[in-house]
């Protein structure tokens, strides 16, 4: 089983919806895949208990953060990928979150805001040793994002595809579904391509 930790310090940064997302897109590419909501805020789980569909697939409890390591070992047999939300700070126990992954996946609005508050959370990644990759996250269709992407990549490699600013992504949060369960092509596309480039990181 791969385990990818979505992280980021600032709130507002889109891990949720990356989560959720990625988590559809890699489920309907044939992947078992386990969610797990360890933000108090609860907002992925709050997504997956209005969800029709069988997958992806939640525990009855999200694990405490202590019991993360252990509850990841149990689920080694039965799932591909678990893919874990994370909250918008640092607690003690992050680093033990982040050493877990395989990948960590740091979304980033493209704003000097998001950009000056990124070091933290690269420093946190760095001392946990594991790869990480930047995700652009609710884009304009603007020259600060390309000039977010290029300052991102003094920093460790940026996907090469952005998650606009979509209505599609705020609707499915409420709705229980994935994007590319609808009918929004673009936003459809952005997550496969961003599933397609993550799936490449972890088979690698």
């Amino acid at each position: 089983m791969k385990t990818i930790v979505i992280a980021a310090q600032k709130g507002g940064a889109g891990k949720t919806t990356l989560a959720r997302n990625l988590a559809v897109a890699a489920s309907q590419d044939g992947r078992t895949v386990l969610c797990l909501d360890l933000d108090p805020q609860g907002s992925f789980r709050a997504w997956w208990e209005g969800r029709e569909a069988d997958a992806p697939t939640m525990l009855d409890r999200d694990p405490a953060p202590h019991a993360l390591r252990p509850t990841l070992n149990a689920a080694q047999t039965q799932f591909d990928l678990c893919i874990i939300d994370t909250p918008p700070a640092a607690p003690e126990w992050l680093a033990e979150a982040l050493g877990a992954a395989d990948l960590v996946l740091i979304p980033v609005r493209p704003s000097p805001d998001d950009l000056r508050a990124v070091g933290a959370t690269i420093a946190a990644v760095n001392a946990a040793r594991v790869p990480f990759a930047f995700a652009l996250s609710q884009t304009p269709r603007a020259k600060i994002t390309d000039e977010a992407a290029r300052v991102l990549a003094q920093h460790g490699r940026v996907a090469p595809v952005n998650i606009a600013q979509r209505v599609s992504y705020a609707e499915t949060g409420a709705t229980g579904q994935g994007v590319t369960e609808t009918t929004d092509g673009k936003a459809a596309a952005e997550i496969a391509a961003a599933w397609g480039y993550v799936k490449g990181i972890l088979n690698g």
